[in-house]
C-alpha cells in the first residue's frame, strides 16, 4: 500500500472580488493596433505508477459581494451557482484537476484532511469559508476526512478527477484576493 499527499497552494491563485465601480471602468483609449512580443508557457506532467499530480488550482473565478451574504457553489464541471447577494462576473472559473496513474480495476481511496477551509484575503485578515469539498466522480460525492472508495476503470491505469465546493461570500465581503490550501490523499490498495 502505498500513500502520497499532495497539499494544494494557493487554492484560490485567482480569486478576486471586484466592486461594481471596477466593472465600470473604462478600458484603455490606446487599444490602437500596436507591436508586441508575448511569450507563453509549455508545461507537461509526467505521472509515476501510485501517484497523482496536480494540473490545475481550484479558482472560483471573479465575483462581486453584495449587500447581503450568499455563496458560489462550483459542480466538478466548474459550472457555478450564486445565492444570496453573490454576483459571478466571468467564465474563468474551474475547478482543481488532478491526474493519477494506477492499474485496470486497481481500488483507489481518496480523503481530504478536512471539510471545511479559510481562505484569507492576501495583504489582510477577511476570511471566506469553503465547504461542501465534491470530488468530480460519477455521481459527484462530497468528499472528507472518510476515504471515499474508487475503482480505476481505464484499461491504461490513468485516471483524473476534479476537486470543487462552496464559498462562503460575506454581506459586503472585502475586496481582495482570497487563498488558502487544502491537501488530498490518495491511497492505492
Amino acid at each position: 500500500m502505498r500513500h502520497q499527499v499532495i497539499t494544494i497552494s494557493p487554492l484560490l491563485k485567482r480569486l478576486q472580488l471586484l466592486l461594481s465601480a471596477v466593472l465600470l471602468g473604462l478600458l484603455p483609449s490606446a487599444l490602437a493596433a500596436q507591436d508586441a512580443t508575448e511569450e507563453a508557457d509549455a508545461q507537461a506532467f509526467l505521472v509515476t505508477p501510485l501517484s497523482f499530480v496536480k494540473q490545475f488550482d481550484l479558482d472560483y473565478g471573479q465575483i462581486i459581494p453584495g449587500n447581503t451574504a450568499g455563496t458560489v457553489v462550483m459542480d466538478s464541471t466548474g459550472a457555478v451557482t450564486t445565492t444570496g447577494g453573490v454576483i459571478q462576473v466571468d467564465g474563468t472559473q474551474s475547478p482543481a484537476l488532478f491526474w493519477g496513474f494506477g492499474t485496470f480495476l486497481q481500488t483507489v481511496l481518496i480523503n481530504s484532511d478536512s471539510n471545511t477551509y479559510v481562505l484569507t484575503r492576501d495583504g489582510g485578515t477577511e476570511t471566506m469559508l469553503m465547504d461542501q469539498v465534491l470530488i468530480g466522480s460519477q455521481p459527484p460525492i462530497i468528499i472528507n476526512t472518510n476515504p471515499r472508495r474508487f475503482r480505476i476503470v481505464n484499461p491504461d491505469g490513468y485516471f483524473s478527477f476534479t476537486i470543487a465546493g462552496r464559498l462562503q461570500v460575506g454581506a459586503n465581503q472585502e475586496p481582495g484576493i482570497y487563498t488558502g490550501e487544502f491537501t488530498i490523499q490518495l491511497e492505492y490498495e
